[in-house]
């Protein structure tokens, strides 16, 4: 499943990627906005520096704080380090922050300061290093279907039948519906085909949507001892050859229960783009409406045109410090205004 081609759309406000496989699905996603940089977010493969607070030998390192204002991280030191509290370190980030979780990283002295960006993220895809990227206009349906649907709590499972992922303060709980799909053989062998295909199709939804800690899938039944090492030996296999995180899984117990173990690294998806109650946040509606206005503006290209943005996002626009309209003048023109509007969705006109 090694990527074959990247499309990357670079907007006003936020620049995002999409990693497509020989069959052109979706094998990763990048995203990438300026909040980002005024905001000195921590991204997998930074080196950074930090001023150790606390060591902690139990768990085998230390928390840090990255500066004024920055937040703290949790940095794992090697036996024998020697390292003193308060004094400053370099190390590389490993796993970007999530709402249980500090940002996590390892020593690296010797290391040069780096903030990590779209290379980086091509170099940790299979195949990203060769794959030729493409650039794409704001607004392509082939970037927005692939983020829309790495923010749906369902999604299709190869042959028929869908996942419902579901994330809690605990764990993933992944459950699957037969509906719709077919099959031949005994009741047996169409079991080990679905948990097989869902298995499969797991692996890449927990990287396109970022998802770490603790995964549990209620298989189909039946399903004996020796057809859960098939589905749990698909899962790995599936994600070792998606994903440089280590993975762990146990075959399914005795009430069809597949549990499964995985690295962190990227903060969610859904955890930038959505607030708590699942709906777009003040800044994905803002982006959203920029990223339409664009598109609109380069298919009219003698007209005027009106971005009505909802009352809270046109409040995020207006105090977040970022010069949207400015960056969209210069390459726009005067052609546009925004305003904001009693709306629940962008509206351009």
């Amino acid at each position: 499943m090694a990527v074959r081609r990247i499309l990357l759309e670079t907007c006003v406000g936020e620049s995002r990627a999409v990693a497509l496989d020989k069959a052109g699905r979706p094998v990763g996603l990048w995203l990438d906005r300026w909040s980002d940089q005024a905001n000195d977010r921590l991204r997998v493969g930074d080196v950074r520096e930090a001023r150790l607070r606390t060591l902690d030998s139990k768990l085998k390192g230390a928390f840090a704080d990255l500066g004024p204002d920055k937040g703290a991280a949790f940095i794992r030191l090697p036996e024998g380090h020697q390292l003193t509290e308060g004094q400053m370190v370099r190390f590389r980030v490993e796993a970007e922050t999530t709402r249980q979780k500090l940002p996590r990283g390892v020593l690296a002295k010797n290391a040069i300061l780096h903030r990590a960006g779209f290379e980086d993220w091509c170099t940790r895809l299979p195949g990203g290093k060769l794959a030729p990227i493409e650039n794409v206009p704001p607004g392509t349906d082939e970037i927005q279907h692939a983020f829309d649907d790495a923010l749906s709590i369902r999604a299709q499972i190869p042959g028929g039948g869908t996942m419902t992922i579901e994330r809690t303060t605990a764990l993933t709980a992944v459950d699957i519906d037969t509906s719709g799909r077919g099959g031949q053989g005994t009741a047996a062998s169409r079991a080990l085909k679905i948990n097989s295909d869902a298995a499969e199709e797991l692996a890449r939804q927990c990287i396109l949507r970022g998802l770490g800690g603790l995964v549990v899938m209620d298989c189909v039944a039946p399903l004996n001892r020796e057809s859960g090492r098939k589905v749990r030996e698909t899962f790995l296999s599936a994600w070792q050859a998606l994903s440089f995180r280590t993975a762990k899984a146990e075959p399914p117990s005795s009430f069809g229960l597949m549990e499964l173990s995985l690295a962190w690294a990227e903060t969610p998806l859904a955890e930038r783009m959505l607030d708590q109650n699942g709906a777009p946040t003040p800044e994905t509606m803002c982006l959203s409406g920029i990223r339409a206005l664009q598109k609109a503006l380069m298919h009219n290209t003698m007209d005027r045109l009106t971005l009505r943005l909802p009352t809270d996002a046109f409040a995020w626009m207006a105090a977040s410090g970022l010069d949207l309209t400015g960056a969209l003048t210069d390459i726009h023109a005067s052609r546009f205004e925004i305003v904001g509007a009693s709306l629940s969705q962008p509206e351009v006109a």
